[in-house]
């Protein structure tokens, strides 16, 4: 049976996954997802509600711009970081939609380096971020690389903007003002963060 088949085939055993549903956990084997392109794909809507619902946030449903509720009946889209940490943590398998071949996880992360600009530093503080409870979710919209949610979107709003600063780059008082700025212009707080020592530093405004 092909590895893409589990995902695809419309005969699976509904009743157990409505099961998982009812209790949020995962299935006993990993998650099939198929790499297209640069895209992760989760097909099978029980799959990706399970990824997406009950506080875990992984992911975003196609064509479902703020889902209501964590069961929804469309694939899910997961960006480069959630897929890198959750195959590290055995949730997910990555399938190569044409050759139909399973990554592991040092075929993905080379492949996400080779497909993402700074992958490894950004890696690092997102992954830092997961393990710290805290749901980072894409940040481009805002100018950063991560918005950070304490309990998730559409519970409650995101509280901070995160850049990462690659080991190599270089920063000024002007990037820092407009990051800044626009990071208060949204009701956020600014945080820029270094993916070497997993720390990190926020700003704010000074009056004198």
């Amino acid at each position: 049976m092909s590895p893409l088949s589990n995902f695809m085939d419309p005969n699976l055993d509904e009743k157990e996954m409505e099961k998982l549903l009812e209790s949020g956990e995962f299935p006993k084997l990993p998650i099939p997802t198929a790499l297209i392109g640069n895209k992760v794909i989760v097909f099978n809507h029980f799959h990706a509600s399970i990824l997406y619902g009950f506080g875990r946030y992984f992911g975003i449903p196609v064509g479902i711009r703020k889902p209501k509720g964590h069961i929804f009946t469309k694939p899910l889209e997961l960006t480069l970081f959630e897929a890198l940490y959750l195959l590290k943590n055995k949730k997910i398998d990555i399938i190569l939609k044409q050759s139909e071949k399973k990554m592991n996880e040092e075929e993905f992360y080379q492949f996400a380096c080779d497909n993402y600009p700074a992958f490894d530093d950004k890696y690092r503080i997102y992954e830092d971020l997961r393990e710290k409870k805290y749901i980072p979710r894409p940040g481009q919209k805002f100018g950063a690389d991560f918005i950070v949610y304490r309990k998730g979107p559409g519970i409650d709003h995101s509280s901070f903007c995160i850049q990462v600063l690659a080991n190599h780059s270089k920063i000024g008082s002007i990037d820092v003002v407009r990051s800044a700025r626009l990071a208060t212009s949204v009701k956020k707080k600014f945080i820029m963060a270094n993916p070497l020592t997993k720390s990190y530093f926020s700003f704010k405004w000074y009056k004198p």
